[in-house]
């Protein structure tokens, strides 16, 4: 959680140009112990992140993808290396991490295959 410190958000008003600097929050998730919503603190309440358990995921966070012990990683995603979190989705049991891959594959995965790099 370290590196969540003095975190900002930059935010373009696309009206006006206008550009603003925006604190981030933690909210505690609702059903899922351990885990947190990483939102802007402005009225938007912006979703750009997910803390589970201590570890942190931004979109725009870089990231290394490795394969389970059988080469498996997510529909859409065959090559482990690495890549950049674009989404944040979630269902009725879990939170999944839409990843645009450095060699153009795209597919959503959960955290057990994902590595920040810092």
């Amino acid at each position: 959680m370290q590196r969540l410190q003095n975190r900002t958000l930059v935010r373009t008003n696309l009206e006006n140009g206008d550009i603003a600097e925006v604190g981030l929050r933690l909210v505690p998730h609702d059903w899922l112990s351990g885990f947190k919503y990483i939102v802007s603190n402005d009225e938007s309440e912006a979703l750009v992140g997910v803390v589970e358990h201590e570890r942190s995921y931004l979109l725009g966070d870089v990231v290394r993808i490795t394969a389970d012990p059988r080469g498996y990683i997510c529909p859409g995603i065959s090559c482990p290396g690495r890549g950049k979190i674009t989404e944040i989705q979630e269902d009725d049991t879990d939170h999944f991490y839409g990843v645009q891959m450095d060699n153009g594959e795209f597919g959503f995965m959960k955290s057990a295959r994902i590595k920040v790099v810092e």
